[in-house]
C-alpha cells in the first residue's frame, strides 16, 4: 500500500514537472529536457529494486539529469558540461567544490551565489542542510545544492570505498537521505522551475 502511494505521488510530480520544462517553450531544447526526465525516472525505477550498497550511484545521477533541466529551462541553451565540479578528499568523508563543472554551474542558477572553490562539506555537515532529514529553519544551501553535493559524496564512497560505505550507509540518516530524497529533491526542482 505505501509504494503504491508513493507510485502515486511521483507519477503526479513527473506530470507536474513535464508541464513545467513544456511551459518554457523551450522549442528545439525541449526534446533534451524531456529526455532528461526520462533519464531520471529509470534511475528513480532501479532505485526502487537495489540495496544502499550501490543506490547512491543511481541516485547521483538521478539529480545530475534533473538538475540538467534547471540549465536547459534557465539558460534555454543545451547543456554541454561533462565534468561535476565536485571532488571528494583522500579520507572519503568530505566533497569539495571546484570552479567549473555541472555543481558550480546548477548551484549559481539555483541560488544566484557561486561557491568558493576549495570549499569543503562533510557527510554531517550537508545531512543536518537538508530539510527532509533535519529540520533545518535557514538553511547555509538551498536544498538541492546541498543533497546534490551529499549524493556525489555517497556516490563515490559507495564507487570506490566499498568497505568504508558499508559501515556508513546503516547510519538512520543516511538511509532516510537515501530513501526519501528522490520524491523530495523532485518537488524542490519544481519549486525552482
Amino acid at each position: 500500500m505505501q509504494k503504491a502511494i508513493v507510485g502515486i505521488q511521483m507519477d503526479s510530480l513527473w506530470n507536474e514537472l513535464i508541464e513545467k520544462v513544456r511551459s518554457y517553450n523551450l522549442e528545439a531544447l525541449e526534446e533534451e529536457a524531456l529526455l532528461n526526465i526520462e533519464q531520471a525516472k529509470e534511475y528513480s525505477l532501479c532505485l526502487e529494486s537495489i540495496s544502499t550498497l550501490t543506490s547512491p550511484l543511481y541516485l547521483f545521477y538521478y539529480m545530475v539529469s534533473l538538475g540538467r533541466i534547471i540549465f536547459v529551462c534557465k539558460k534555454r541553451l543545451p547543456f554541454k558540461e561533462v565534468l561535476h565540479g565536485l571532488t571528494n578528499r583522500r579520507d572519503g568523508l568530505q566533497v569539495r567544490v571546484k570552479a567549473h563543472g555541472t555543481f558550480p554551474t546548477l548551484h549559481s542558477i539555483i541560488s544566484g551565489e557561486k561557491i568558493k572553490p576549495g570549499t569543503t562539506f562533510g557527510i554531517e555537515e550537508l545531512l543536518t542542510m537538508i530539510p527532509w532529514v533535519y529540520y533545518v529553519e535557514n538553511p547555509v544551501l538551498p536544498p538541492i545544492s546541498s543533497s546534490y553535493l551529499l549524493g556525489f559524496l555517497l556516490s563515490m564512497l559507495s564507487r570506490y570505498e566499498p568497505t568504508l560505505w558499508n559501515t556508513i550507509r546503516l547510519d538512520y540518516n543516511i538511509t532516510l537521505f537515501l530513501k526519501e530524497t528522490p520524491k523530495h529533491f523532485l518537488e524542490e526542482l519544481i519549486k525552482v522551475l
